[in-house]
């Protein structure tokens, strides 16, 4: 209980939990264990295990649809994404695709899963109406995270090997530009007004910020073309989020 700061309990779920997420109706918690290769779906309200899933190899980030009704799960190991039918508690396919996916990202109107294939240098788009891969595209050198613009119509990948940030036409599934970031970047965050991308540097021990040209209706007119500035951090920053602040600070 965040407000009163009190445990509230331990749920036992299978070998090595990894990732944990909330479905955005507050039903769910999707919970992927690495050494069971298996997802445990928890009643949120409850705080009850409800169903253990068995899935593919090393099941690591999971993204869950807008309307509850499916979570994807990105396995490591065995190259794969497994769709999981939330209402039924059952697992509906595995999609083969390039080496190692490492992250999901999803589209925030749901209907297409980004996946970056780390070993492959790939970006994959998955059909989340149809479970099925739609297409892959290059990437930089292994591809580790990735976020979209507020309208989609961008995606930025930072690109592990390369220490840099591709940025994608994502209609076109073209690349418009790739800026040199720190060392080894991983993930990213947009502020809300969509004016800086902050990208952490795993290699480096700091922050990325690129400034983004956007006009005042908050289009972005093109990608940005070169590094604003870097923060010094600790070492190894590989997380990253961004605060909203009360009206008036």
């Amino acid at each position: 209980n965040l407000q009163n700061r009190q445990l509230l309990g331990n749920i036992p779920v299978p070998a090595q939990p990894g990732v944990a997420r909330v479905s955005p109706d507050g039903k769910w918690v999707v919970v992927s264990s690495r050494g069971a290769n298996a997802v445990s779906l928890i009643d949120a309200q409850k705080l009850d295990l409800q169903a253990t899933i068995p899935v593919c190899q090393n099941p690591e980030d999971i993204a869950i649809l807008p309307d509850g009704s499916k979570a994807f799960v990105a396995c490591t190991a065995s190259h794969q994404i497994a769709a999981i039918d939330l209402k039924n508690k059952r697992l509906l396919t595995l999609l083969r695709i390039g080496g190692t996916p490492v992250s999901l990202m999803l589209k925030p109107d749901g209907g297409e899963l980004f996946v970056c294939n780390f070993e492959a240098d790939t970006i994959s788009a998955i059909n989340t109406t149809s479970n099925e891969v739609s297409e892959s595209f290059l990437a930089g050198s292994s591809p580790v995270s990735g976020v979209f613009s507020g309208d989609s119509s961008l995606l930025y990948v930072s690109n592990l090997r390369s220490s840099s940030v591709a940025v994608f036409d994502v209609p076109t599934r073209k690349l418009l530009v790739s800026v040199p970031v720190g060392s080894r970047p991983d993930r990213m965050v947009l502020t809300p007004d969509e004016q800086l991308l902050f990208v952490a540097d795993t290699g480096s021990g700091d922050v990325s910020v690129l400034r983004l040209d956007v006009r005042r209706d908050k289009k972005i007119q093109k990608p940005p073309q070169r590094l604003f500035t870097m923060i010094p951090t600790g070492m190894q920053p590989n997380g990253i989020a961004f605060k909203m602040l009360p009206a008036g600070n």
